[in-house]
Order: C-alpha cells, then sequence, then structure tokens
C-alpha cells in the first residue's frame, strides 16, 4: 500500500525523504534549489520573479526549449487519438513515419531505424 502524502509535506522534503537527501542538500548548498513557476523556451522563471536562462544541454531532452508550442501540440495531438502505447502487438504507425523522416535526413545513407530504450525505467 502506497502511503498517503502528508498535506504540509513539501516536494524537497518528498524528494530527501524518498529519493536522494544528498541531491536536495547539494542544491540547496549552491543555491540551486529554486522553485520554477513557468518555463518556456530557454527561461525558466521563478516563484521570486526572477527569469534564468537555461543553458544545461547535457541531458539532451531540452534541445528545443521547454514546452514548445510545436511539441505540445504534437503531444496533445496523439493523446487525443486515444492509441494505443508501447503495444508489441501492433505496428506503430508513428514508429514508421519517424524512420522514414530518419532515413531520409540521413542522404540515403541509412535504410533502417532502430528504436531502442534509454535504459531508464518505464
Amino acid at each position: 500500500m502506497i502511503p498517503a502524502t502528508r498535506n504540509n509535506e513539501n516536494a524537497e522534503n518528498l524528494y530527501e525523504r524518498y529519493v536522494n537527501p544528498q541531491w536536495v542538500r547539494l542544491l540547496n548548498i549552491l543555491q540551486m534549489n529554486v522553485k520554477y513557476v513557468r518555463c518556456s523556451g530557454s527561461e525558466l522563471h521563478t516563484a521570486d520573479g526572477r527569469i534564468i536562462l537555461d543553458f544545461n544541454s547535457g541531458y539532451c531532452v531540452h534541445n528545443v526549449g521547454h514546452n514548445h508550442p510545436r511539441v505540445i501540440a504534437a503531444l496533445k495531438d496523439e493523446l487525443d487519438k486515444s492509441g494505443p502505447a508501447m503495444l508489441q502487438s501492433h505496428v506503430a504507425e508513428l514508429a514508421g513515419k519517424l524512420a522514414e523522416r530518419l532515413c531520409g535526413l540521413a542522404g540515403g545513407r541509412l535504410t533502417k531505424a532502430f528504436f531502442a530504450s534509454s535504459g531508464g525505467v518505464t
């Protein structure tokens, strides 16, 4: 059974208790533990009114910036279709389209694309 979250327990306390207390400590020491209220493109808007430019690209997940409108529109469109996700028993339409585009962008040198998990827990 999953324990209920205490109403007065904030995200930092939960992360510290259940994920990694040293990470919270490090972010606090570096004064990088900031509450963001909105993120758009490369701008991170803080609860205290500051705008921080995000130049961190080390994770290769924000190459288009935070909450890019075209990415959001594409995700909403796909979610609105209510189709299957990650089923082994059907041919994924979008995977074929993506593979075709990748092969085309490779200038004819690539004829197949292989999609694999990043190793993350799903």
